[in-house]
């Protein structure tokens, strides 16, 4: 039986996160559906590329980001998308990174 993607997460991410700069943040979500979901990340609308700073871990069930040293560069509106051939689901993080 095929199942649309779900995405779960802390309820604490459901809310804006104010980091300060320097800091290390963790986004982990668990990723459901039947075919196993694609998932992909974005920031402010573009493809999140993986950094120095900026660590993407994906498995079939999970995807986790990390940000190490965050900087204001790391602000802003993070989008994962989980889609399979049933359908898509999208979870979306707000970041501010204050300076130091």
């Amino acid at each position: 039986m095929a199942v649309a993607p779900t995405i779960s997460y802390d309820d604490q991410l459901k809310s804006p996160q104010a980091l300060r700069a320097g800091q290390k943040f963790v986004i982990d979500t668990t990723i459901g559906g039947v075919p196993t979901p694609t998932s992909s990340w974005t920031r402010n609308g573009e493809p999140l590329t993986p950094s120095a700073q900026l660590t993407i871990d994906v498995t079939p069930t999970s995807s986790k980001l990390t940000i190490t040293d965050a900087n204001t560069d790391h602000s802003g509106s993070y989008v994962l998308k989980a889609e399979n051939a049933v359908g898509s689901t999208t979870a979306e993080f707000t970041i501010t990174v204050k300076g130091r």
